[in-house]
């Protein structure tokens, strides 16, 4: 199958989702995750400006079946006028390979009204074993080799990040904003633990001359420290989970949808922990080692 980026305005820029040109049925055929119900895939199917829309952006803009939908061109080659679409149904996301938050029609309304008419974005080509995957690619690139459309095959996961880097390294900006924060989170962590234990010298001083070990004392602020880090981590993934999710994006179809999994879950969790060890490791190191005589002294 092959599809096309149309790149459209609904109304105002401000108003982005993505739109895709596609050869309908091979597309929703090779895309078994875009959920139709036979009627709404058979309207899609039968008329030339029809569109199909995800489910969540149908409720971010209100769309629904029956309604008409204008975009204005937003690519040079299809032209200055309007394009008018009919909405012949909702699809829902059945797997993380389609989100919900996009729009798709049909290839040959755009190409009829295309300044270079045939043009195609990209194939989708599916073969039967993964694991064959470099060598099939290798295979198309090479019979395109030296000719005036030559190819670049990728797998999709390749293809999805090819196009986010088009807008930048997201990566490293958010892999760079990640330590930031996780830098941040650990000084304060590690300040506030500090000022605790300063101010319960007293209490530790006490403590010490009834008998209680340093290694007891060491154990109780560390896991003070540790237990402060979980709890935050806890309240953190919860709020991540119910704030983050797929209706939030509105990235469309090439970038993946965004969430918190179980996964991310654990891992945030574990970061907490470790967070909580760090900054409660010297804290807990001073808060044993503190003489009871100078902890009296400077109480007094």
């Amino acid at each position: 199958t092959w599809a096309n980026w149309f790149g459209g305005v609904y109304k105002d820029p401000q108003y982005f989702f993505a739109q895709f040109a596609i050869e309908p049925d091979s597309y929703l055929r090779m895309y078994p995750e875009i959920e139709l119900t036979p009627e709404d895939r058979k309207a899609f199917l039968d008329d030339r400006t029809g569109c199909i829309v995800g489910d969540g952006l149908a409720k971010r803009y209100g769309f629904k079946v029956g309604d008409k939908i204008t975009l204005q061109v937003g690519i040079p080659i299809y032209g200055t006028r309007d394009f008018d679409f009919n909405v012949r149904g909702l699809y829902k996301s059945g797997g993380a390979a389609v989100d919900n938050q996009s729009m798709f029609f049909h290839w040959k309304y755009a190409d009829e009204r295309s300044i270079q008419p045939g043009q195609v974005g990209w194939f989708v080509a599916q073969i039967s074993n993964p694991d064959q995957a470099t060598q099939v690619a290798t295979a198309i690139d090479q019979k395109f080799a030296n000719s005036p459309n030559e190819t670049k095959t990728d797998t999709e996961k390749q293809f999805q990040a090819t196009f986010v880097s088009m807008f930048g390294n997201l990566n490293l900006l958010l892999g760079s904003i990640a330590l930031a924060v996780v830098i941040t989170t650990l000084f304060v962590a590690g300040n506030t633990m500090a000022m605790s234990v300063r101010e319960r010298t007293t209490e530790i001083a006490v403590m010490r001359t009834l008998g209680f070990p340093s290694s007891t004392i060491f154990l109780l602020v560390a896991g003070e420290g540790l237990m402060m880090a979980i709890v935050g981590g806890i309240i953190g993934v919860s709020l991540a989970r119910l704030i983050v999710t797929p209706d939030l994006m509105q990235a469309g179809a090439f970038i993946p949808v965004f969430g918190v999994n179980n996964a991310n879950a654990v891992m945030a969790l574990l970061l907490s922990a470790g967070i909580g060890i760090f900054a409660g490791l010297i804290p807990a190191t001073m808060a044993s080692r503190l003489k009871i005589v100078d902890a009296l002294r400077r109480v007094a």
